[in-house]
């Protein structure tokens, strides 16, 4: 049963966060024979209401994707970049929504089911091509109008975030995520879908320098003193928590960054910085709250 539009409507003017909201579906019709290796394409399938037969890591995913809970009954193929094609071929799968890999691997996916590659990067602007992902799937699942519901939603709640910010002036965001090593850090530049974010939202992003083409490059991690007035957020990984903490604890290169002298630091323990609409709008919430919350000066 599809959720009636002014009623998504209604809940979002009454100040619910997008990214909390369920799917368009309020129950699914019944599972979708898609196996979504791409965790882009499996959180825009959950936006849908479309629940796959399986994903890669499905663990992790839990652990990671802060957006839509993943259902029990989905199944684990493995790794992305090593999917169990045993499991594959016993599911039977009428299509398959990959990662860009390896052409062995590739062609024994095609072996088993029509195989699509989910290829947001690299892109000028990859929430561009994550809308036109959601719309894709939309239209193949029978489901476009309530695709470019979700969408329409979501552009009108990133423009009333924005709106909000420009009410006061906002420091530069530059996003990191720490390395093991205590000593590097991945920030996410142009091409990246932070940076995407950052500019919907009219923010500036920290770090001008060069990316790759996944949106990212790799530092010494005292360049992130490089802009001391700027908010720092931390990406982290559920796996390494602990380590991090430690780090913050013990790492002298770490306490001497002026954000963290300042406190101006925004962590998030459950973020997929290469996800789909619905990762790119609850980054956008998150940076509000944060920006609204705290005086930086």
């Amino acid at each position: 049963m599809i959720f009636a539009r002014r009623q998504l409507v209604k809940g979002l003017l009454g100040g619910a966060l997008l990214s909390a909201l369920p799917p368009l579906f309020a129950a699914p019709a019944q599972q979708a024979r898609i196996v979504a290796i791409n965790w882009a394409a499996l959180e825009t399938l959950l936006a849908l209401g479309v629940i796959p037969l399986a994903g890669s890591d499905t663990g992790y995913y839990r652990r990671r994707m802060p957006t839509f809970a993943l259902p029990a009954q989905v199944q684990d193929i493995g790794p992305f970049w090593e999917p169990n094609l045993e499991l594959l071929q016993r599911l039977q799968p009428s299509l398959i929504l990959s990662d860009p890999l390896a052409p062995v691997v590739d062609r024994a996916l095609r072996s088993i089911a029509p195989t699509e590659i989910v290829d947001l990067y690299p892109s000028a602007d990859p929430y561009t091509r994550a809308s036109a992902l959601l719309l894709t799937l939309g239209a193949r699942l029978d489901r476009l109008q309530e695709a470019q519901a979700y969408l329409a939603e979501v552009d009108r709640r990133l423009g009333a975030l924005a709106a909000r910010l420009a009410t006061s002036p906002r420091p530069p965001v530059q996003v990191a995520l720490v390395n093991a090593d205590g000593r590097h850090a991945t920030l996410y530049g142009r091409g990246s879908l932070i940076q995407a974010v950052l500019e919907r939202l009219g923010l500036r992003n920290a770090w001008q320098g060069r990316s790759n083409a996944m949106g990212v490059t790799l530092v010494g991690i005292e360049r992130l003193a490089e802009a001391p007035e700027a908010l720092l957020v931390c990406v982290e990984l559920p796996t390494r928590l602990a380590e991090l903490q430690r780090l913050r604890q013990d790492g002298t290169l770490w306490q001497a960054l002026p954000a963290v002298r300042a406190g101006h630091v925004l962590t998030l323990p459950r973020f997929f910085p290469y996800g789909g609409v619905a990762s790119a709008l609850f980054l956008a919430e998150q940076l509000t709250r944060h920006l609204e919350g705290v005086r930086h000066v």
